[in-house]
């Protein structure tokens, strides 16, 4: 019950510390107490002796020596007297003629000499160690009286049970002391608030704990640090368009960021479920030390994969997915762009170059060479019209040729488009309606989009139709509604008129001299201030183009 706890290092020492020095202190008072009462007996026996020895000096001088028979008969006291010559008259415990001559003692001699003397030692004739008072008395001879004073272990053995009591008291009380000067000492250490600038502790600890706070505001400061970068680098690794994987050594997965879970699921059982072969070579390379790289191809996707070993492999690796289908596709429209370019401009060359080898060799007639040449002139003009449609395609790809924007009239331009295309409507007509409002925008991109846009409801439009263009803002954009009374487009046809080089009847449009780059420059118009295009077409019946253009 009065167990301390001890699991503390510091109290456990300081506990110790207490015991190692009281315990000395508890010995060293059991030893002062034996020599305590060992003086205080010694000293109680040798007054006995003195105040014996002048009683019975007294009674002997007056002469009553009934008395002092009786005294030293039944007293404790040992009674000699010696002669002046040194021999033993009397002796209350030996015979005294068997004793030897005692003129060599000292308490005798000192009492010859001055009156009275002391000595203490051992008796031979006892075997015991005595104390010895001699007194010269008035007939000459000396009177000398002893007594036994116990010995040291006599006295500590006599006083043991005093001196355990005190010693079992005392180390109770020290034990009670150390358990409460321990903890009184451990509590302002283990109170210690390392947060709070006034808590009390030893001054002399003061360095230290400075030290501690500090090292503590360095520590933290590190670790917001750390958690700020561990932040930023999440969230730069959860916002990449790239997905990202860590691998340890062993090929676990450490982390991986959005755009892989979102292309794998769970992106901790990458390995498992990807079972793509070049994919998991690509692994095994890299965390044997080797650079890989891949194409990879999930969800309707070309991903380019880069595999990096971190140390060689040592400590992991890197795996980086790529969105690579834009290149792709880019590059499969540029090949398909080539193609058709190629296509597209060898056939009035061919026909140019037919035309004109028949007129230089001959073989045309005088009254065929006028329709040969305007052929030649026909063919030409669809080359150069498809040439211009090509580098304004080209320009808007790569950004080249744009001007800046510019406020104009919208419903102007447009009048000013329906004039000139008006001219060459053969039959069809064009009307205008709507507001008049400024637009924000190209001017010269959105006057191609109304060429475009209009040119083909008249091209591709019956003979009286119609072509209207309504001209309106909705919910903050500039619509630009233009429908015909046409022929229409087929419902298999709709999604592909904006390709490039696309075209529903090829005859028409070599009639017409249609290159198939319109309505491709119409959607990339649009696309380029940020609007979109929406087609609605009925066969027979005719086609709406709609563009929402923000300005």
């Amino acid at each position: 019950m009065w167990g301390i706890n001890l699991r503390n290092s510091l109290q456990k020492r300081i506990y110790i510390n207490f015991l190692c020095l009281l315990l000395p202190a508890v010995l060293l008072l059991s030893a002062l107490l034996s020599w305590f009462f060992y003086t205080v007996s010694k000293n109680r026996e040798m007054d006995s002796v003195r105040e014996g020895a002048s009683l019975i000096a007294e009674l002997l001088n007056r002469g009553v020596e009934g008395e002092v028979t009786d005294y030293t008969v039944s007293g404790a006291l040992r009674v000699t007297i010696v002669g002046a010559d040194g021999t033993v008259l009397l002796d209350n415990r030996v015979d005294a003629d068997s004793m030897e001559n005692h003129g060599d003692r000292a308490e005798v001699i000192d009492a010859f000499r001055t009156g009275e003397g002391e000595a203490i030692r051992r008796s031979g004739t006892l075997s015991d160690e005595m104390f010895y008072r001699a007194v010269l008395l008035d007939n000459g001879t000396a009177l000398r009286l002893s007594k036994p004073i116990r010995s040291m272990a006599g006295v500590f053995t006599a006083s043991l049970p005093t001196v355990l009591l005190v010693t079992f008291l005392v180390l109770f009380l020290a034990y009670i002391l150390a358990r409460r000067l321990t903890r009184n000492i451990v509590k302002p250490l283990s109170e210690i608030g390392f947060e709070a600038e006034s808590a009390e502790i030893y001054e002399e600890l003061l360095p230290y704990t400075g030290k501690i706070k500090e090292q503590r505001r360095e520590i933290a400061g590190t670790i917001a640090a750390l958690k700020d970068r561990a932040d930023t680098i999440e969230t730069i690794t959860e916002n990449m368009r790239e997905g990202l994987i860590l691998l340890d050594k062993s090929g676990t997965v450490l982390t991986a960021n959005k755009t892989v879970s979102d292309l794998f699921g769970d992106a901790e059982k990458i390995l498992h479920i990807c079972r793509d072969i070049e994919f998991q070579q690509g692994v095994k390379r890299c965390l044997s030390g080797e650079n890989a790289e891949i194409l990879f191809e999930r969800g309707g996707k070309t991903y380019g994969v880069v595999f990096s070993p971190v140390s060689g492999g040592e400590l992991g690796a890197v795996i980086l997915f790529i969105d690579m289908t834009e290149r792709y596709e880019a590059e499969r429209q540029r090949r398909e762009f080539s193609a058709n370019v190629s296509h597209e401009l060898k056939t009035p060359l061919t026909s140019i170059s037919a035309l004109s080898e028949m007129i230089e060799t001959g073989i045309a007639k005088d009254a065929d060479i006028r329709a040969f040449a305007a052929r030649i002139s026909d063919q030409a003009s669809r080359l150069i019209n498809m040439i211009d449609d090509i580098i304004k395609l080209s320009e808007l790809d790569e950004g080249r040729g744009v001007a800046e924007r510019e406020t104009f009239d919208l419903y102007g331009l447009a009048e000013s488009v329906a004039d000139v295309l008006r001219d060459n409507a053969k039959g069809v007509t064009v009307t205008l309606s709507g507001e008049r409002f400024a637009m924000s925008a190209n001017r010269r991109m959105i006057g191609e989009l109304l060429t475009n846009l209009i040119g083909n409801g008249v091209k591709y439009n019956k003979e009286g139709g119609g072509v209207s263009v309504t001209l309106s803002r909705e919910n903050g954009l500039c619509k630009i509604a233009v429908s015909d009374t046409g022929i229409g487009i087929p419902a298999e046809d709709r999604s592909r008129v904006f390709e490039r080089f696309y075209r529903v009847d090829p005859s028409r449009s070599k009639k017409t001299g249609g290159t198939g780059l319109g309505l491709s420059i119409v959607k990339h118009i649009a696309e380029y201030h940020g609007g979109r295009v929406e087609l609605e077409s009925a066969l027979g019946v005719g086609t709406t183009v709609v563009c929402r253009i923000p300005g």
